[in-house]
């Protein structure tokens, strides 16, 4: 069999977040906004929100629907810069069964109104433990959290748990798509799969040589391991039958690029990239170019999404420190998507600094804040310039004995 839909999926997958999601926050010099950004990364670093980006995502390439719902638990904590009694944590559900997708396997059922806004999410999954399996039916509006659990697979005599929701909008991110995104690729992965398997077929039933023999046999048959004899121009010898792969080769590798130009994902095999050479930034570029435009084509409504997450955050934090409630509307957010590309970084560095006559390119902060290594960005240059100015202090002592030993 060839994968060549698990392939597509995977790869549009990673070329969206292989880099990860960057969020910038624009907090100006508000000590309460800066402190609110800190929060919500707190949240998304703790929910590890990257793992969670590219499983829930392959689901979406190539499952067409997911959902992520977002709750809170009572545990006393201070992860989120204050001391709150809830940690904030979510759980992502698709149609792709769990061992492809690493998330949990449920039908989706959302409810729209007549102008497209949501006004329910219905989840219907299964549990099981100790061999016993529990079918659940989870209801979510913005002011009521319904659960119907039954043995049976029946609703009529379920267990009911109802809760409020007090955030005062549905905790669901739902993404739909109309088609995978691999749609349009089976001819073509079909045509592979014959001819693979037509080619092996072949190998496979002519790959014990035949005894050739020309001629006629003199005397009888020979025994004990000798060679027979022959009259004159008699030969005996193996053969093989001329098999040609070029042609079967080509033709697969042909179907491959059709498959490539329609879902404008390159092929970055290990033996195709090696055929490349040592190509330079600009080819590698050019390269991941159709690539780029495909992840420009869907990231739009991928980032919506986002932001709609965070405002589910937001209003999670609200609840949690009240505080913060007019900050946390003031407070705008934006989610960057990066396709990935090999970048040859220190050639790009040398290339600016020596567009710029030897001369400083970026500032420290901005620096510190590229590499994103450093959560806390101030207290990294507080750092910084402290031990400068320790270093220069430590200078200007002098030792007055030195000389006069």
């Amino acid at each position: 069999l060839y994968p060549a839909e698990k392939i597509v999926t995977r790869r549009m997958n990673q070329m969206c977040f292989t880099i990860p999601v960057e969020r910038k926050y624009e907090t100006g010099e508000d000590e309460t906004l800066k402190a609110i950004a800190k929060a919500i990364e707190s949240v998304y670093e703790k929910v590890r929100i990257n793992g969670v980006n590219k499983n829930r995502m392959r689901a979406y390439f190539g499952a067409c629907e997911v959902c992520t719902i977002w709750y809170a638990v009572e545990e006393e904590n201070e992860d989120y810069g204050f001391k709150s009694k809830y940690k904030f944590k979510c759980r992502s559900y698709s149609q792709m069964p769990t061992k492809m997708s690493k998330i949990s396997e449920a039908k989706l059922y959302p409810v729209f109104d007549d102008y497209d806004d949501m006004i329910a999410m219905c989840i219907e999954y299964t549990i099981t433990r100790k061999n016993q399996k529990t079918y659940y039916f989870d209801v979510y509006t913005k002011d009521r959290f319904k659960s119907y659990s039954s043995k049976n697979g029946l609703y009529d005599d379920a267990e009911i748990e109802e809760t409020e929701i007090t955030i005062g909008k549905i905790p669901a991110v739902y993404l739909w798509r109309p088609a995978a995104i691999y749609e349009g690729i089976a001819n073509n992965r079909e045509d592979i799969e014959l001819t693979l398997s037509r080619t092996s077929d072949v190998i496979r039933k002519n790959s014990a040589p035949i005894v050739k023999v020309v001629g006629e046999l003199v005397g009888e048959k020979p025994e004990g391991g000798e060679s027979p004899k022959l009259k004159d121009g008699g030969d005996i010898g193996l053969v093989s039958p001329s098999l040609s792969h070029e042609s079967a080769q080509y033709y697969i590798a042909q179907l491959k690029e059709n498959i490539e130009e329609d879902t404008q994902m390159p092929n970055l095999s290990m033996t195709n990239v090696k055929s490349l050479g040592n190509i330079g930034e600009d080819a590698r570029k050019t390269l991941l170019a159709d690539a780029h435009m495909k992840v420009g084509e869907e990231k739009d409504d991928i980032i919506w999404a986002f932001d709609r997450e965070c405002n589910i955050i937001k209003a999670f934090l609200g609840e949690a420190n009240n505080a913060w409630i007019e900050g946390l509307k003031k407070l705008k957010v934006t989610h960057h998507i990066t396709p990935f590309v090999q970048n040859d970084r220190a050639a790009r560095i040398a290339e600016l600094t020596e567009a710029t006559g030897g001369k400083t390119i970026m500032s420290q902060r901005t620096a510190i804040e590229r590499l994103g290594e450093v959560r806390d960005i101030d207290a990294e240059i507080e750092r910084i310039q402290s031990e400068e100015r320790a270093s220069r202090e430590a200078s200007r002592i002098v030792d007055v004995f030195h000389d006069n030993q």
